[in-house]
């Protein structure tokens, strides 16, 4: 993790994980409102990341 945090890491991993659900939920659904997945995992990654930058 040489030149990396956790508040990067846990942004990208949020952008990952709300893609898919964004990607699924619009497949199910039909719906653009799904696309909010991915902000909302982009913003729990960042909080997470953040979090965990703190404790160690």
């Amino acid at each position: 993790m040489d030149g990396y945090n956790f508040t990067e890491i846990g942004m990208l991993v949020g952008a990952a994980i709300g893609g898919i659900l964004s990607v699924i939920g619009f497949m199910l659904w039909h719906s653009t409102i799904t696309f909010s997945f991915a902000f909302f995992g982009i913003a729990l990654g960042i909080l997470g990341g953040r979090i965990m930058d703190r404790k160690l």
